[in-house]
């Protein structure tokens, strides 16, 4: 009987081990691609992307991951520039 026991706790850990470790492989195969559109205003001749150039990203399985703006080219300057961040699997 505590042979028997014994062979089940055994079987029962080597499929935890076994099984964690396959989890752990494929998380850690995981790759990303990133992409950053970057718009300068305000500014007619570039402006910030459209609600519906978004969801084309999102459609070719971009995530939005950030928006940082900043003046730009120097702090005080009227002009701004935005950088939007995505992110999607390879």
């Amino acid at each position: 009987m505590r042979q028997r026991l014994f062979w089940i706790l055994v079987v029962l850990a080597l499929s935890c081990v076994v099984g964690w470790s396959n989890h752990t492989q494929s998380f850690s195969r995981a790759s990303w691609e990133y992409k950053v559109i970057s718009t300068y205003g305000p500014s007619v001749t570039n402006p910030p992307p459209t609600m519906s150039a978004l969801n084309d990203a999102g459609e070719e399985g971009w995530e939005l991951v950030e928006i940082r703006a900043g003046d730009y080219p120097k702090a005080g300057s009227n002009q701004v520039r935005t950088d939007y961040f995505l992110k999607r699997l390879k």
